[in-house]
């Protein structure tokens, strides 16, 4: 898969935490995987990561560790 890049080289988003954002809203689970958003998306787990780390940093949605490897997400 070939990406586009815009005028100054650097890779175009593949979603924006606005994109993620809405599928937590409209989600009619309480939480959320990285992945089960990521497969709503189509996009990679580690892209949906990037913007829930984002946001969990900007105070916009929780999280919680439920498993050796397991998080799950919600909207604050």
């Amino acid at each position: 898969m070939t990406r586009d890049r815009d005028e100054k080289g650097k890779f175009t988003e593949l979603t924006t935490s606005e994109a993620v954002l809405k599928i937590l809203e409209t989600s009619e689970d309480p939480v959320m995987t990285a992945t089960e958003i990521a497969d709503k998306l189509d996009v990679s787990r580690d892209t949906v990561g990037r913007k829930l780390a984002q946001l969990a940093e900007d105070d916009e949605v929780g999280r919680k560790k439920v498993g050796a490897r397991s998080v799950v997400w919600w909207i604050k």
